[in-house]
């Protein structure tokens, strides 16, 4: 895929966060766009090398910083989000020729919890899920219906693909795969999946 259709995928990849995942991933890949995830293939492979060449080769990028804070206590707070963020912010306003006009998102679990942990970013337009699914198909959907110069369909009409897509892939992969596994795919693992249920009749 190229430039103009690749979406950089910046969140978080604990059990937690996985139905939000795979929402996103569904609505990206609905609406004919290319996820791009980092994924470690190889221990020689610097991650943060594959990082950036993800953020330089995507227009866009869907940033979820929810994790800024620990989830639980005495956890550490996780700063890989917001750092990929500021790398592809910077990417954008020092980049040259195409990089000028990449495009981001940043998503929230709860409205202006941001502003205690990156007050930077206050004033910049965040959207919040409250940890729901729909409501961040709804918050992707609204994104991309303000930028793209083509009509978007609806977020009930993406919800309901989506768990369309999910009944389909159960039943595509539970003669290989125990419920488990399906249910514990990897992102790469995933995408393949949702895309193949975008070929069937």
């Amino acid at each position: 895929m190229s430039f103009e259709r690749n979406v950089f995928i910046n969140c978080p990849f604990d059990n937690d966060y996985k139905p939000l995942l795979k929402a996103l991933i569904f609505t990206i890949v609905h609406l004919d766009f290319e996820p791009q995830i980092a994924i470690t293939t190889s221990s020689a492979n610097v991650r943060i090398h594959q990082i950036m060449r993800l953020i330089r080769d995507s227009k866009y990028s869907i940033h979820d910083i929810s994790r800024c804070a620990p989830l639980r206590q005495g956890e550490l707070p996780r700063f890989n989000m917001p750092y990929e963020m500021g790398l592809d912010i910077g990417c954008g306003q020092y980049g040259a020729g195409k990089l000028r006009n990449k495009q981001c998102l940043v998503l929230e679990k709860e409205k202006n919890r941001y502003d205690a942990v990156i007050s930077d970013i206050s004033g910049q337009d965040i959207k919040d899920h409250n940890n729901e699914p729909k409501e961040l198909i709804e918050k992707v959907r609204e994104w991309f219906g303000a930028i793209l110069n083509t009509q978007v369909p609806g977020a009930v009409n993406i919800w309901d693909k989506y768990n369309d897509c999910l009944i389909a892939i159960n039943t595509i992969f539970q003669n290989e795969f125990t419920q488990q596994e399906i249910n514990n795919f990897q992102p790469a693992e995933f995408i393949k999946a949702v895309k193949l249920t975008r070929t069937l009749p």
